[in-house]
């Protein structure tokens, strides 16, 4: 089932949370809404639940608007971080819940119910938990209890509320693996809230990156991470050394002071030489290795995150003098960024300049 947001706004007293966003979901998707806290990704999702409700704009599923209409109506499933399962009752009947509670007419009958539960235990690896109660199962059993329950009244959307947040890192990690399996299987349309760059990257198609309230960029993976729109989300999507002209002009060919070229750490180039910057520690990360450079032209050092292979190749050590160029950089002048057709002129006249 599709899902398509028109100039939603919401507002808690004198805070906007949400500043006109417009998002169109396509049927079948796993959409990451990803962001710092308080950008309204958490108000977003709960306004697509009907728990909230805008103070203007639309919310259509499938082109019918259900604005207006309450969660009970909407026949979403929600999944929230911390679980909220019941601990008085065994694993079967916290999925068999949302089934019990129907009205009689859309109630299944007793052998119907334990048929649907049964195979949603199975669905989600929990079958011989089934009379074990929440206390007695991990954090990632819990979840995936929270995840059945949601799927027993067939949604035909699935809303996660940051689902992993209360997790351990290697439960977090076995678990993003398994939800992105299960979506695979059964493909209903899917939006989760993080504020995990990985969790995103790993289990959405496409990405709304936000911020206070807005959306920033929305796009798959590696578009975002290659091709950010602005330096919010070129920040945001994980560690990044800023250049001034003054470092980049010699590579991008761009000798203009307002533009500011971000350079991921594992694109960064330091070869041993006469250089104006020099090598000021070196860390261990087991597989990678952590260089960092100080250059006078920057008060921050520069970071460059190699794979021991290449590092033990480069020769590097602490005091020695380096100099810094880039495998790829993406170039901004402010907010905006520079497009390849004037990059790729201002190189070709800076070769031209120096070699004719």
């Amino acid at each position: 089932m599709s899902i398509e947001l028109s100039a939603i706004e919401y507002r808690y007293r004198d805070a906007t949370a949400l500043a006109g966003i417009d998002l169109a979901i396509e049927s079948g998707e796993l959409l990451a809404l990803l962001g710092p806290s308080g950008c309204g990704k958490t108000t977003l999702l709960r306004t697509i639940a009907g728990l909230e409700f805008p103070d203007r704009g639309r919310v259509r599923f499938e082109g019918r608007d259900v604005t207006a209409l309450s969660a009970r109506k909407r026949h979403v499933g929600f999944v929230f971080q911390h679980y909220a399962l019941f601990n008085h009752l065994t694993v079967f009947e916290n999925v068999a819940f949302g089934l019990r509670v129907r009205g009689w007419f859309r109630r299944p009958r007793r052998a119907e119910l334990e048929r649907a539960v049964s195979e949603l235990l199975e669905l989600v690896q929990l079958g011989e938990f089934a009379r074990r109660y929440p206390a007695q199962l991990s954090g990632g059993q819990r979840q995936r209890v929270a995840l059945a329950r949601a799927l027993a009244v067939e949604p035909q959307i699935l809303l996660l509320d940051e689902p992993f947040g209360a997790l351990d890192a290697r439960v977090r990690a076995d678990l993003r693996r398994w939800l992105r399996g299960l979506h695979d299987r059964i493909h209903v349309t899917s939006v989760f809230v993080t504020h995990d760059q990985e969790e995103a990257f790993e289990l959405a198609d496409r990405i709304a990156v936000m911020n206070k309230g807005r959306i920033e960029q929305i796009a798959d993976p590696e578009t975002l991470y290659t091709h950010p729109a602005n330096p919010f989300v070129c920040r945001f999507l994980g560690e990044v050394n800023e250049l001034p002209a003054a470092l980049h002009a010699r590579w991008t060919g761009i000798d203009d002071e307002r533009v500011v070229a971000f350079v991921r750490p594992h694109d960064l180039e330091f070869s041993a030489g006469e250089g104006g910057a020099r090598v000021e520690q070196v860390r261990d990360l087991g597989a990678n290795m952590r260089v960092e450079v100080r250059h006078p032209a920057l008060a921050q050092p520069l970071v460059a995150v190699w794979e021991r292979s290449r590092f033990a190749r480069s020769g590097l050590a602490p005091g020695r003098s380096v100099a810094v160029s880039a495998q790829r950089q993406v170039l901004f002048r402010g907010d905006a960024p520079v497009d390849a057709a004037e990059r790729a002129g201002n190189a070709l006249r800076d070769i031209l300049v120096t070699h004719g």
